[in-house]
């Protein structure tokens, strides 16, 4: 049941996200880590700030946001659900971020 509670408010974190990111494509992202800005401008760029920069390495949407991205590299995925998911991860890791 826990669980299930969890995902439910992934989800629904999912979906808010997804309304505001609404535009077709990658919204410019400045990520905020460790006194630096990173400007992220695709699924490839949000993947390897999350392999290299990331201050969590595990979690729900740490997790699906890896997936996302990659999804979104081979094709599989859309630009949009990426970037919602590495959103999603930004929050659940407390990482500092604005929409450019």
């Amino acid at each position: 049941m826990g669980s299930e509670l969890c995902n439910a408010s992934w989800l629904f974190l999912l979906r808010r996200i997804g309304d505001f990111v609404s535009v077709p494509g990658w919204v410019i992202v400045i990520v905020e880590r460790n006194r630096k800005s990173h400007k992220i401008t695709s699924a490839t760029e949000a993947l390897d700030i999350l392999f290299t920069n990331w201050p969590l390495v595990s979690g729900t949407a740490f997790v699906l946001a890896l997936e996302a991205c990659a999804g979104a590299i081979s094709g599989a995925v859309t630009q949009e659900e990426a970037q919602s998911a590495f959103l999603a991860a930004a929050i659940e890791a407390k990482v500092i971020f604005r929409i450019a």
